[in-house]
């Protein structure tokens, strides 16, 4: 490819209008009439609509798609566009897209974030993502990193392959002793007395798949904040947060959270294309990590080919790794972001929380059943975490799979059982799956 065809590749024609259909049948969209108030739909735009965008099989409750989301129909059908397009020539279509396909993804992601599509590196998993970071950290030898010990494995191990390449240190701190009765104060209070003079990173996971919980993340961020006020810019704490069950289920802008960074995969409450996920990097913060995969950006080609650029290289460009990717699924992901924003992000908040009360509400009826998740919102997210009495997990997420409700377990040193509901469940279905659970709790 010559430099003027790399330069001027042509821009991709498959944007979200011509994909996204219309919730409103015959009618504009609520968000197109509404851009600065997306959430404001028709009533005639309802959860039976929403459900009939998934070709999820009804004859089981889905009450797992945290784990791994269906697509939706606005999803499904960008992908096949992409895929169709890359069969009949895939060399050609990926020269004409690849400069400018990706731009329409963060784009999208950048306004349902409300961030600058700059700061969104494009990845293919929280798992990715939060790798990429620890491994990009300018951190030395005597720094150290402060993680909780509610963090998932991969949390875990990204900390400590960054500390053992560069000789910081790292400790995990319990930010609350009892998840049924955490408070924004505990955790907050448990993280800044962990601080010491050497902490340069706190990593923490806004919703915990192990037991459910919310954290504070605004309250940390504040508190992290107060401290860099007392440190020199080169000593300043950096915040990055693991943000993957609070995103696509919460009414929250990801620029006033904060975080310096966030890393989340889009496969699961955004009903992204399986294989996605973004990284979210603060300007403020670019100076502190570094590439690991090399970026297949035009910045990244240009310099590498001799030519001179002035211009600063954004965290999307170094930071989204290059490669091959799945570009039928990475490129289709705009709709993804479109179609939570058609159905507002206050709407899905708020009917994420209802189902979940709901079911929680259930599960404290039942006198054998323990709820381990908070029951206040502010705490808590969609994820709902339980035990019964004389039953391992295990068995439960068994059993209740035989009554066809679709539960998981959570892979932890402590394990719960899950029920998550989303957008897609009903009230009956919570209702149903609570009556199971309170007649397999009677044979115990």
């Amino acid at each position: 490819m010559d430099r003027r065809k790399f330069i001027n590749a042509s821009g991709l024609t498959l944007g979200a209008a011509t994909i996204l259909p219309s919730l409103l049948t015959g009618k504009e969209t609520a968000y197109a009439k509404n851009p600065g108030n997306p959430s404001q739909l028709s009533e005639s735009a309802t959860w039976s609509w929403v459900r009939e965008q998934f070709e999820l099989d009804h004859s089981q409750i889905q009450m797992a798609q945290m784990l791994l989301a269906s697509h939706p129909k606005p999803v499904n059908d960008a992908i096949e566009k992409h895929r169709k397009a890359y069969n009949r020539s895939p060399a050609m279509y990926w020269e004409e897209h690849f400069m400018t396909a990706e731009k329409v993804v963060t784009k999208a992601a950048g306004a349902y974030m409300n961030v600058d599509p700059e700061e969104i590196a494009l990845t293919d998993s929280t798992t990715m993502g939060t790798s990429l970071l620890f491994n990009g950290m300018k951190l030395k030898p005597g720094d150290e990193v402060i993680q909780t010990t509610h963090d998932h494995y991969v949390t875990d191990k990204s900390v400590e392959f960054a500390c053992e390449k560069s000789g910081a240190s790292f400790k995990r701190v319990e930010e609350y002793t009892d998840p049924r009765t955490v408070s924004a104060e505990e955790v907050t209070e448990k993280l800044r007395s962990a601080i010491t003079d050497n902490t340069r990173v706190v990593m923490v996971t806004w919703v915990h798949s192990c037991t459910g919980v919310k954290l504070p993340i605004r309250d940390i961020a504040e508190m992290i904040a107060e401290v860099n006020q007392t440190r020199s810019p080169d000593d300043r704490i950096y915040f990055a947060v693991d943000g993957v069950h609070g995103f696509g289920n919460q009414d929250e802008d990801i620029s006033s959270l904060g975080c310096d960074f966030f890393s989340a995969g889009t496969h699961k409450w955004i009903f992204g294309p399986r294989g996605t996920g973004i990284l979210y990097g603060k300007k403020s913060a670019w100076d502190f990590v570094r590439p690991t995969i090399p970026a297949f950006s035009q910045y990244a080609y240009e310099t590498w080919l001799g030519f001179d650029s002035t211009a600063e290289p954004t965290f999307n460009e170094i930071m989204s790794p290059g490669g091959f990717h799945a570009f039928d699924h990475r490129w289709a992901l705009n709709t993804a972001f479109d179609f939570q924003m058609e159905l507002g992000r206050d709407r899905v908040h708020q009917r994420t929380t209802e189902l979940s009360s709901r079911l929680k509400d259930g599960l404290k009826e039942i006198s054998k059943a323990d709820l381990i998740t908070p029951t206040d919102p502010e705490l808590s997210a969609g994820i709902n975490c339980f035990t019964i009495k004389g039953m391992s997990p295990s068995e439960l997420v068994k059993k209740l799979h035989e009554h066809q409700v679709i539960a998981s377990e959570s892979p932890y040193r402590v394990s719960y059982t899950r029920l998550t509901p989303c957008v897609i469940n009903t009230e009956e279905e919570v209702d149903i799956s609570i009556e199971k659970i309170a007649e397999i709790a009677r044979k115990v």
